[in-house]
């Protein structure tokens, strides 16, 4: 499998593309020009010479004369040894020839001795090789018509033409080639900072990446390349602090549930004790399973969500009776913490998957309760907007401070005041759910009073 050309020399050919086919149109263009000069150039003296052998053979007394005369005849065409002139007597019986033709003439009418000649008395003939061109007039050598023909089968303009042709195609070559190597030399050059982005690419690691492109010194094209890289090493280099921070909160809570499983282990091991305290060890063992598991399917929640293995299974939902259960669920843990938990939805049925639903206002609710002191309120609303369909949960207390706002739904973000359980995932999971629906979620709060809304669009 044959490698790919480099970028540099993809331009550099495509500008010798360019170049050639400038050259060629221009070289096209002003050999064409030149021929047509030239020919037309020729055209003309083949006139001029014609009027003038037509001029000396007025001045004869009779067609006797122009065999006598010949020799002023011929010096007429001193130095064009390519014309062929014929003079004949008015019964075809010739007077006059220079030389012989490659090819004989053709029969063409004959100018009138009184009529001027022009350009469109010229003809055409083909001689052995190339096209010949010629003309024929009557003339008058005193009281006797006689006939003259001129001809010539290509001149010394034509011929350096040809010379010319083969000269313009050399330089074209040349010029071609002189484009395709400077042409790849400054591609080269110009690439210097575009390599210098793949080397600042080549050193950034985990451990590096503060690194970023200096884009004030890059050519304007290169700007918002280096402009979009910086803006994704910064992403990156969140992600990566955030998910470091993350790996070690993780770790650390993880740890937590396990120590305390190995701890109690070992003490219920080490001397024989009552079957009741055996099941009190058990008992305690499950919840911090429970906690473990719920750490552990967060996080695979996340992970299906991202590689789109989540698929949702939409169905048409009663709300008031979806978050009537949801009430009833968390009633009892609002009872314990002294919260007072309300609930008030408008009759309304909306195409949302139920277990999403559940996971995803449970989550809002354990935030809410988590973060409400006793005495507090937790409202559940659920109603009609022009958008599609909105639930919210609401709750009283201290609030969230307003710099964690803009943070509180992304992965793995934790803050003393926000909105985050666990590892940092809830709130993350919530914000999932709701693109897997196309919708969206948001945050307000102020004046001791919290508001998490759930817009469910319409479909």
């Amino acid at each position: 499998m044959s490698r790919p050309l480099s970028l540099t020399l993809r331009v550099a050919l495509l500008l010798a593309a360019v170049s050639v086919a400038s050259f060629v149109a221009v070289g096209a263009y002003l050999y064409h020009a030149l021929q047509r000069q030239m020919s037309s150039r020729d055209d003309v003296e083949l006139i001029v010479k014609a009027d003038q052998v037509r001029h000396l053979i007025a001045g004869m007394p009779s067609a006797d004369a122009v065999r006598q005369e010949a020799h002023a005849l011929k010096d007429t065409l001193y130095g064009h040894n390519d014309f062929m002139l014929r003079v004949n007597a008015a019964d075809g019986k010739p007077l006059l020839q220079t030389s012989v033709t490659s090819r004989p003439l053709p029969q063409v009418d004959s100018v009138p001795a009184q009529r001027a000649l022009t350009l469109d008395d010229i003809h055409d003939w083909q001689p052995a090789s190339g096209i010949g061109r010629m003309v024929r007039a009557a003339g008058q050598a005193g009281a006797d018509p006689v006939q003259v023909t001129l001809a010539r089968e290509r001149s010394d303009r034509l011929r350096v033409l040809r010379v010319y042709a083969g000269d313009l195609l050399l330089a074209l070559g040349c010029g071609a080639l002189l484009a395709t190597l400077l042409g790849y030399a400054i591609v080269h050059r110009s690439m210097r900072q575009l390599r210098s982005v793949v080397a600042k690419a080549n050193d950034i690691s985990t451990s590096r990446m503060n690194s970023r492109l200096s884009v004030q010194d890059a050519p304007v094209e290169l700007r918002e390349l280096g402009s979009a890289f910086n803006a994704m090493l910064n992403r990156l280099e969140d992600g990566v602090q955030r998910l470091s921070g993350f790996a070690a909160d993780l770790a650390h809570d993880m740890r937590t549930p396990l120590n305390t499983l190995m701890m109690e282990t070992q003490v219920a091991l080490s001397r024989a004790r009552p079957v009741e305290e055996y099941q009190s060890l058990l008992a305690s063992n499950l919840e911090e399973y429970e906690r473990l598991s719920r750490m552990i399917d967060n996080t695979l929640f996340l992970a299906r969500v991202d590689n789109a293995q989540l698929a949702l299974q939409r169905e048409p939902l009663d709300l008031p009776a979806e978050l009537q259960r949801i009430h009833d669920y968390f009633e009892f843990l609002a009872d314990d913490a002294g919260v007072r938990l309300s609930v008030q939805a408008e009759p309304l049925r909306a195409s949302i998957d139920p277990v999403l639903l559940q996971r995803a206002v449970s989550n809002l609710m354990a935030n809410a309760l988590a973060h409400t002191p006793a005495g507090g309120t937790v409202a559940l609303s659920a109603r009609q907007v022009e958008e599609g369909v909105e639930i919210a949960v609401a709750n009283s207390g201290p609030g969230i401070e307003r710099a964690h706002l803009p943070h509180i739904f992304d992965r793995y973000y934790r803050a003393d005041q926000a909105r985050s359980a666990g590892a940092g995932l809830g709130l993350s999971i919530v914000r999932a759910i709701m693109e897997l629906h196309g919708g969206n979620i948001s945050v307000a709060s102020h004046a001791g009073l919290t508001t998490f809304s759930l817009l469910f669009k319409k479909i």
